[in-house]
């Protein structure tokens, strides 16, 4: 897939660090940035957790309400709150691609990004993830009937990168873009059978499309289109997989991964070469860059009080970060705009 575009930053999450990390980069002179998210509409948790009404403190969990970048925030409610961002959204023009998942972020060779996403793919020289860490993989109906034996020793999982995958029989169950993805990859290494609930592919991008059709038509991927996966079961360590359909009954196989939408945060960072502590969050050095050189993190995944915890922190955290990636990869300096409670700019 060649690349569609290319961009100095892209901005993963529109929440308060990834519209906080645009602004920063606006202000900074930065004018080919791109916001991507996965949801509609940008601040997807406060729109999903808070209800109408709902208070939006600026000191949260007693956190300091002291802002060191053009964003800050007063007290309000749920719908103050999401006014201002509209506003800020539409003072900076800052350009967002909503309802687009980003699937991977590979370092290039020669240095940057690509950045993959159910559209295409998107090269950039820096990356920064804003996403929360509330995020998680879609299970599957008959997810707590699944032996517990076979989830503690990854025979079932909903990621590529969880354990090394080679020499094996898969069951791929899903029929998306990240399906298809998955299917493509292990095919060069593995017996690949693909499990999709309907007739035909309605769900993926065409070029995705065009490869998996490929593969089934060289029999390198075997397609169960209109099964469901009914009970899974425990044969030896394995997982043994009955369908519904009576043309499909029951079959074995050495791993079952599942690719129904959804993803850990700290999966899709390690995924990407992000280092990573035992707490999950990630590693990183002064101004939030990550062991990848142009990869950098703001918000939840810093952890409470380093970049999560508040809207204020999420803000502070991508306006340090935005401020250290245009020194180290821009030659840019950009101070510090330190606003307090009396003398906001919005």
């Amino acid at each position: 897939m060649s690349a569609s575009a290319s961009y100095d930053l892209i901005i993963i999450g529109a929440g308060p660090a990834g519209i906080s990390a645009a602004v920063e980069a606006r202000r900074g002179g930065l004018e080919k940035i791109l916001l991507i998210e996965k949801g509609p509409s940008h601040s997807q948790m406060v729109r999903t957790y808070y209800k109408e009404g709902k208070r939006v403190d600026a000191r949260y969990a007693g956190q300091e309400a002291i802002c060191f970048g053009l964003l800050c925030l007063r007290d309000g409610d749920r719908e103050s709150y999401l006014a201002l961002m509209d506003t800020v959204i539409e003072q900076h023009k800052i350009p967002i691609e909503y309802n687009s998942e980003v699937w991977s972020i590979l370092p290039k060779s020669t240095g940057g990004f690509d950045v993959k996403t159910a559209r295409g793919l998107i090269e950039s020289r820096c990356v920064l993830v804003a996403i929360g860490k509330m995020g998680k993989p879609n299970q599957p109906d008959y997810w707590t009937q699944i032996p517990v034996e076979l989830r503690r020793s990854q025979q079932i999982l909903f990621g590529i990168n969880a354990r090394p995958l080679k020499d094996e029989k898969i069951l791929v169950v899903g029929g998306g873009d990240s399906a298809a993805e998955y299917a493509d990859i292990l095919s060069r290494d593995n017996q690949v059978t693909l499990s999709y609930r309907r007739k035909e592919f309605s769900k993926m991008n065409p070029m995705n499309r065009t490869i998996l059709e490929k593969l089934i038509a060289d029999s390198k991927v075997k397609a169960l289109l209109g099964s469901n996966v009914s009970q899974v079961e425990d044969e030896a360590g394995k997982p043994r997989v009955s369908f519904s359909e009576e043309e499909f009954a029951t079959q074995s196989f050495d791993t079952i991964l599942y690719a129904l939408g959804g993803v850990s945060p700290v999966e899709f960072m390690k995924s990407a070469g992000v280092k990573t502590n035992e707490r999950g969050e990630a590693i990183v050095e002064n101004g939030h860059e990550s062991n990848l050189s142009g990869f950098y993190v703001a918000g939840d995944l810093l952890g409470k009080g380093t970049g999560g915890g508040s809207i204020i922190a999420g803000f502070n955290s991508a306006a340090e970060a935005v401020r250290g990636l245009l020194k180290k990869h821009f030659g840019k300096e950009l101070e510090p705009e330190i606003v307090s409670l009396d003398h906001l700019k919005f």
